[in-house]
């Protein structure tokens, strides 16, 4: 498996903001979005068994980098974490489905659909483990206001999220992202780790 990092910290964002976890980072995307915070020029492959020994945190975050782009060995570490009773998070830009049987043993699925690319909405909105969070902002992949009052009525609100881009630690634009996601009745994700400068 091509891997980043393994590192503990706490959730930042999302709905599982403020929890400690351990994230294991993925190597690797299908797209190329501005602003990206990951830098996948230092990856290394690691077997299943080597990144099952560097957790110890009961909560696990499957990031990236597009963690779907290594799917065989994506079911199996999350086959692995669900054996040891482990509660198994990833993040996902959506643009790969997850089989049936490998959803099922995640807790959480957060796919951040980026505007322009070809994610599968329809395929995510039904399944009641996924939560979207749309990202807010000027960059070319993220969503407009307007873009999201056409999306999100459509969607569960409980399962809806909207966080502002950016990695200004005093998140200029958060103010616009919470007043959105007011308007719309859904979710407000700040990104603590940004606020408070931690990984």
């Amino acid at each position: 498996m091509r891997l980043i990092e393994i590192f503990r910290s706490i959730q930042g964002e999302g709905p599982a903001m403020g929890r400690p976890a351990t994230f294991v980072r993925l190597a690797g995307c299908n797209l190329r979005c501005q602003g990206c915070d990951t830098d996948d020029r230092t990856s290394r492959e690691l077997s299943t068994e080597e990144v099952m020994k560097s957790i110890q945190s009961r909560m696990i975050v499957i990031t990236g980098g597009e963690p779907t782009l290594q799917m065989e060995e994506l079911s199996e570490l999350i086959q692995s974490l669900h054996a040891q009773g482990k509660e198994i998070h990833i993040e996902t830009n959506g643009t790969n489905p997850i089989e049936k049987d490998i959803l099922e043993k995640l807790h959480y699925a957060v796919v951040s659909p980026k505007r322009g690319s070809n994610f599968h909405l329809p395929f995510w909105a039904e399944k009641k483990n996924v939560h979207l969070k749309f990202v807010l902002g000027k960059a070319p992949w993220c969503w407009t206001p307007e873009q999201l009052h056409d999306a999100v009525p459509s969607l569960e609100k409980e399962r809806t999220w909207i966080m502002a881009y950016g990695t200004d630690q005093n998140m200029p634009e958060a103010r616009d992202a919470w007043d959105l996601a007011l308007s719309l009745g859904v979710n407000y994700s700040d990104r603590l780790h940004i606020r408070l400068r931690r990984r």
